[in-house]
């Protein structure tokens, strides 16, 4: 099989998880005999090198970002010029390489992609991994485990932005018009690529929870999809230096609770404050530790927790290591988020909610412990249970290494995406 993944960040280019798991798949691929190509805008990189033994093509664009996790401003991934060039880019390299399949591996990579393929005459695919498809910011999942049915531009002004408002933005009246603006093209602009996502080929989605959003949502054709999971992270080397690695991330000797992620309301931050806030009051010794993307000034922040600030991966790994116990207090239905995945790594049992692709990843009381979504009563209870109890912790950190490593290992992540391209094809061809 030879295929070409399309995709808006890749490697030293990752704002997100989802550049992360994209290496990991195409470098497993690659393992497996098979030709992987990534094409890419080109932030300030080789126009064509190999990242970890898979060539990457960087077409190129106007942007310019530091390596890291710096994102390009939201205008430059919808405009009409991006997509042309991306489709160019695109249908060059498919001939080049003699690719089987075009991946749209983000949604500002479809239209692009679609363009290509039906150029080609090559399949389509396109992976799902957040809710932008359907509305740009999705607060109604903040309350709700599914897309309202009457979900629609009218409801966005009036219900949904006022939220989104409340929840994440403070700003003046003109700066909060520009905002509503951009929601409306944005939404718009979900809407057109959703006509798209009915016409590609078929798509694989990283969660069951996130295909059955799409589905209730009426934004897809469920037959033409299948779920093909993220890949989990190699587990961890040993020979970790725990006081050293206190002494540099300038942290006490004390059971460390650990929250990866950006410290917003969707992430469950907030969650996470004040359930730090009554642990800390019955268990003092405790250091709990945020890291990721800071919130803003006005978002509370709880004098327990320690704000590292974002870090860069092996950094990151380093505090999985240290940590005692990890968080995933997420509020909204995460897709599936890839912190109980690299805590796995570590053997790091995680408390998460009960909700989105989270229980697909953590088996409650088997490798880690799950409690409903916004309540820090409750988050405050499993974190003490798994404080108190170092043998549960092993042994749920240990059942988390042995599930991980094999529910989502290489080869079987790899198995499941070439039956999803395998499955397309045997229906397309039988019609």
């Amino acid at each position: 099989m030879n295929v070409v993944f399309a995709t808006e960040y890749y490697h030293p280019w990752a704002p997100g998880g989802t550049a992360w798991s994209l290496e990991l798949l195409a470098r497993a691929l690659t393992a497996r005999g098979h030709e992987v190509t990534v094409v890419t805008p080109n932030y300030g990189g080789p126009a064509r090198e190999e990242v970890n033994g898979v060539p990457v093509v960087r077409f190129p664009f106007w942007r310019r970002l530091r390596p890291g996790a710096g994102l390009a401003p939201l205008h430059d991934h919808v405009n009409p010029l991006f997509h042309l060039l991306f489709a160019r880019a695109l249908v060059s390299e498919a001939r080049r390489a003699g690719a089987h399949v075009l991946h749209a591996q983000e949604k500002h990579a479809l239209v692009g992609t679609f363009l290509a393929g039906r150029w080609l005459g090559k399949p389509v695919f396109l992976s799902l991994r957040d809710f932008g498809l359907i509305c740009p910011i999705t607060t109604c999942l903040l309350r709700h485990t599914h897309v309202p049915s009457d979900c629609g531009s009218a409801k966005l002004q009036r219900e949904c932005v006022p939220d989104f408002f409340s929840w994440y933005i403070r700003a003046g009246a003109l700066r909060k018009l520009r905002i509503r603006a951009s929601l409306a093209l944005l939404y718009l602009d979900a809407r057109i690529k959703g006509a798209l996502v009915r016409r590609v080929t078929g798509f694989t989605a990283v969660s069951r929870s996130l295909l059955d959003i799409y589905d209730r949502a009426g934004r897809i054709r469920v037959e033409r999809g299948r779920v093909v999971y993220n890949l989990a992270p190699p587990p961890a080397a040993g020979g970790f230096d725990r006081s050293r690695a206190l002494a540099d991330f300038g942290l006490p000797a004390h059971p460390v609770v650990l929250y990866v992620g950006k410290c917003s309301p969707g992430k469950g931050f907030s969650v996470f404050v004040e359930a730090a806030r009554i642990v800390a009051a019955r268990m003092p010794e405790t250091c709990f530790v945020a890291v990721g993307e800071g919130p803003p000034d006005w978002f509370p922040r709880g004098a327990e927790v320690r704000l590292l600030g974002s870090r860069p991966h092996a950094e990151v790994e380093r505090l999985y290591a240290l940590a005692d116990v990890v968080v995933h207090p997420a509020v909204w239905p995460e897709p599936f988020s890839r912190v109980p995945l690299e805590a796995a790594a570590f053997a790091k049992p995680v408390t998460g909610t009960r909700i989105g692709g989270t229980p697909e990843a953590v088996e409650d009381k088997s490798t880690g412990l799950l409690v409903e979504r916004s309540d820090p009563d409750a988050l405050a209870r499993a974190i003490e249970e798994l404080l108190a109890d170092p043998e549960l912790r092993l042994a749920l950190g240990r059942r988390a290494a042995e599930m991980v490593s094999a529910k989502f290992s290489g080869d079987r992540i790899v198995d499941d995406l070439l039956r999803a391209y395998g499955s397309i094809a045997v229906k397309k061809s039988s019609r």
